[in-house]
């Protein structure tokens, strides 16, 4: 996944609309920290690089690299899992 890519979730994959999970075919996967923002944001319209200058509206006082590197490395663990493609 780069800054470049148009991320969404694959097939079968959701947000549950109230509760930090991301619903799965074979199950859940329970969100933790800024997860649920960032797939939130995931839309397979927009770019890495603009997920992440949206979050810095909603994020005072991080920086973009902070944000990006947050931003890459739950969406490659994430694609790793088949929950995200690119």
């Amino acid at each position: 996944m780069q800054m470049t890519s148009v991320p969404r979730l694959a097939p079968g994959c959701r947000l549950h609309p109230t509760a930090e999970i991301l619903l799965i075919p074979e199950g859940t996967l329970n969100l933790s920290g800024p997860s649920r923002d960032i797939l939130d944001r995931v839309d397979g319209h927009r770019a890495v690089s603009g997920i992440v200058d949206d979050l810095l509206l909603h994020f005072e006082g991080a920086s973009r690299e902070e944000i990006g590197e947050d931003v890459l490395s739950l969406l490659n663990r994430m694609q790793q899992r088949g929950v995200v493609r690119a």
